[in-house]
This record gives C-alpha cells, sequence and structure tokens, in this order.
C-alpha cells in the first residue's frame, strides 16, 4: 500500500482530522496527497463532514502500529524512545546478553535508544506497516525493534554471523515474532535470486570503504521491487570524507535514487557497550597519532540516511572483491580493526 495513505489511515485511527492536520504528517507533495486523499474517499474508507476527515470503518486495510507518540516533548521533532515506554523495555530485554563485536566482520552496534530511534523514524515515514523489509547485516538487532511492531509483514535479514543469526532466532522465537527470518549471507556473493525484487524497504550499515559502499547499498537495492521503494542506511564522517559522501550521492542518483532525509549523528555506539578496547591497537588512528589514550566518551557517530526510488531502479554493474580486507580498508578507514590481530 502506498505510504502516503497508510500515513493517511493512520492519523485518522485516532480521530476525524482536518485537511491541515493530515497533511501536517505526511511528506508527499500536495498534489501526491490531495490524490491519495480522494482515492481513499473514493474507496469508501474516508468520509468528509464539513473540514473533517474521518474513517468510515474499524476493518483498515492495513495494520496501525498503537505506540503512541514518541516524539520530543522539548522540540517537537526529536524523537524519544522512552515515550513508548512498553515497547522501549521490551527490546532493551530482547537486546541482553548480544553478541559481542568481532574484528573480522567489522562490526560495533549503536545504543539501544538508536535502534529504537532508526524503528520509529522508519514508522513515522510509513515504511513498516505491511512492509517487507531487508536489513544487510544486524548487529544492531533492528529486526527485533521492528518485530515488536507487529505490523510489518516480513523482515528479512541476512547475516554473516552465525552468532548474531542465532541470536536473533532465538530471541523471535521467544517474543513469538513470526514476521522475521534470518539467513546467512555474505555481502562479497552476488545476492540470492529469491530476495531480489521482493521488498519494499532496505536497511544497512554499510562498510565505509569506496568498494564497500556500492556492494552494500548494491545488495540491498537489488532487494527492491523498484520505483517508489525506500532504502536506509548508516555513514559516518569519520570514515568518509566529502568526496567518499559525493561518490555514493552519485552512485543513488545513477540508480534513481534520491535522498530524502538526513539525520546528522542520529546513532551513537558505545564503547562500554561494544568492549573495543583489545580492536584499539590496531586501529590506524592510534599507529597515526600515538600515546593518545583509550576514549573515555562514546565518540563513534554516524547519520542516518534515507533514499526512495523515484522511478526504474538503473543499478550498475558492482565491485567484484575477493576478501574481506580488499573491502573493509581503503585510505581513510582509520578506525576500522585489522583482521590479524
Amino acid at each position: 500500500m502506498n505510504r502516503t495513505l497508510i500515513q493517511i489511515l493512520r492519523e485518522l485511527a485516532t480521530g476525524p482530522k482536518t485537511f491541515w492536520q493530515l497533511i501536517s504528517k505526511q511528506d508527499s507533495s500536495i498534489r501526491e496527497f490531495v490524490e491519495q486523499l480522494k482515492n481513499l474517499v473514493e474507496q469508501g474508507l474516508v468520509e468528509r463532514e464539513k473540514n473533517l476527515f474521518k474513517l468510515t470503518t474499524d476493518n483498515l486495510p492495513v495494520k496501525i502500529c498503537k505506540i503512541g507518540d514518541f516524539r520530543c516533548r522539548i522540540c517537537g521533532d526529536g524523537i524519544d524512545p522512552a515515550r513508548a515506554d512498553k515497547l522501549k523495555k521490551k527490546f532493551v530485554e530482547a537486546a541482553r546478553e548480544r553478541p559481542l563485536p568481532r574484528e573480522d566482520f567489522d562490526q560495533g552496534f549503536m545504543r539501544k535508544e538508536d535502534t529504537l530511534k532508526r524503528a520509529f523514524f522508519m514508522y513515522e515515514r510509513g515504511d513498516v506497516e505491511e512492509k517487507n523489509i531487508f536489513i544487510l547485516g544486524d548487529d544492531d538487532l533492528l529486526s527485533l525493534a521492528l518485530g515488536l511492531m507487529e505490523v510489518a509483514k516480513l523482515i528479512t535479514v541476512v547475516e554473516v554471523d552465525s552468532r548474531i543469526i542465532n541470536f536473533i532466532k532465538r530471541r523471535a522465537k521467544e517474543l513469538d515474532i513470526s514476521s522475521i527470518q534470518v539467513i546467512k549471507y555474505n555481502a562479497l556473493d552476488a545476492l540470492p535470486s529469491d530476495l531480489c525484487g521482493n521488498y519494499h524497504t532496505f536497511v544497512t550499515d554499510p562498510v565505509e570503504t569506496h568498494s564497500g559502499l556500492k556492494i552494500f547499498l548494491g545488495r540491498c537495492i537489488q532487494s527492491l521491487k523498484g520505483s517508489g521503494c525506500s532504502g536506509y542506511f548508516g555513514l559516518t564522517h569519520l570514515e568518509a570524507s566529502l568526496k567518499k559522501w559525493y561518490e555514493i550521492e552519485k552512485f543513488l542518483l545513477d540508480c534513481n535514487f534520491v535522498i530524502t532525509d538526513i539525520l546528522r549523528d542520529f546513532s551513537f555506539y558505545p564503547e562500554a557497550d561494544n568492549r573495543w578496547e583489545r580492536f584499539y591497537s590496531t586501529y590506524r588512528v592510534l599507529k597515526e597519532v600515538p600515546g593518545i589514550g583509550l576514549p573515555r566518551v562514546n565518540w563513534y557517530r554516524s547519520s542516518f540516511l534515507r533514499v526512495e526510488a523515484t522511478d526504474k531502479i538503473n543499478l550498475p554493474p558492482l565491485p567484484s572483491l575477493n576478501s574481506f580486507k580488499e573491502l573493509y580498508f581503503d585510505e581513510e578507514t582509520w578506525a576500522t580493526p585489522a583482521l590479524d590481530s
């Protein structure tokens, strides 16, 4: 279902709304919004009484996630996971005793509240309800956060680390989340044909080398159905210069995607939880600037980007690599652990 339709139905499920209240909760153009609103009226799902629009039935063609208002009370724009307290408690418990990062997979997970913020932002944008969601790599456990909302049709995680695969499977079973499936997959390999062209939304945190960015995003793009589908990914300024940002933006434009959102420093990676101390001696930054010691702050962070296909997807040939070393390292990866450490 069109995500603008989902956003309109979601708002009307809480009660009658004016035209202006409805349009303030979605981000299509005015023309597109009016077309979808008229479509709902013609289908008999919505009716108008003077200046109010309201639902005509409780039997909606889409599940509505009842997580309440998670907007920050102070700024009105930021996302505050604490306002969805019940779901937050479930996710925090689900993430307990998660696997620690491994250097051979260049892993590191974000704060639990940041994983929830990603899930809530995706939900707000209409990219979760009744959607097939493809996640490439999931040590952040976003699949569990999305699954707890109970509105996605399918959440497929493709992951190289058997520890994470088994952890997500176990937690999904314990939480009775039937929408999650987890598949072992190495991004260096071609995406299996049964995963191509079947998804509405993708999420990944790509390796930030020149080739790694294109391979991770390219695999995810291959999973999408086509025009109107969306994708989310993390990208830092720490290991990706503006030149690299330009390179990946051009790659996305060539694929007929447009960047709709950039949430700067949306996700922080906790030092204490990741226990990266054993990795630091192999980081290039400590070799270039010796004697600086270990950090006492959560310094590593990434922005969260949303992209959307505006036309038929046009994916160019992807780089062909033979090893994780080729995938993980280039001249800017100064905080990536050496594989032979």
